[in-house]
């Protein structure tokens, strides 16, 4: 089935779009972004692309640590198979990695997701107060700067805290944040459990299925 315009569903370019402004820390911008605009409802070979996917997920969530090395060297087996399942056309493989590779820290080292995710965190543990417009003493810039900050310096420590489920990693951050009660705690860090593949892994999804399309 030919695949010069495929489907791309909604819910790949909500993910896209939540990225716009996600830079590296040279403050870069999300290139992967800057996709043809026939992409976009397209409502051709859905089913189709829906399996590319799940294959893609499915293989990427089991060599996400040898894709990292490879798409920094730009090249390897599994990086090869990668562009395969998601259906790249072999004239692009050599395009796509230097791509991915570009856009290395952007997939790789994105503070963004886990950022916003534990913000939204504070913003249901705690009620924002009416008069001085804070969070737990704190206002939503502080807040997001703060989470930003510590998810920045520990980015790698934290990654791997949230895949082997080791959520202690976050305690010094629980201190920064003044979160004091036990329950508040444990939910705010329990937040981010099992939540490797939505923070982190997608984010690879995404790009090579932009990227190869």
């Amino acid at each position: 089935m030919k695949r010069h315009n495929i489907f791309v569903n909604f819910s790949l370019i909500f993910i896209s779009f939540t990225l716009i402004g996600c830079g590296s820390k040279d403050g870069n911008y999300l290139n992967i972004l800057e996709f043809p605009g026939t992409l976009i409802g397209s409502l051709v070979d859905n089913h189709a692309y829906d399996n590319r996917r799940k294959e893609v997920e499915k293989y990427t969530k089991i060599h996400y640590a040898l894709l990292r090395k490879e798409i920094k060297n730009k090249k390897g087996k599994h990086l090869d198979k990668l562009m395969q399942l998601s259906d790249t056309k072999s004239d692009k493989f050599s395009t796509v990695k230097k791509q991915l590779h570009k856009d290395y820290k952007t997939i790789f080292h994105n503070t963004q997701r886990v950022t916003e995710s534990l913000t939204q965190t504070m913003t249901q543990l705690y009620r924002v107060k009416e008069k001085s417009k804070t969070i737990n003493g704190f206002n939503y810039t502080e807040l997001s700067t703060i989470i930003n900050s510590y998810i920045e310096e520990n980015f790698e420590t934290v990654r791997l805290g949230i895949k082997n489920g080791n959520l202690e990693i976050l305690n010094p951050l629980v201190e920064r944040l003044n979160i004091k009660e036990a329950k508040r705690k444990t939910a705010f860090k329990e937040s981010l459990k099992g939540k490797h593949f939505d923070l982190y892994t997608d984010l690879l999804v995404v790009a090579i299925m932009i990227h190869g399309a």
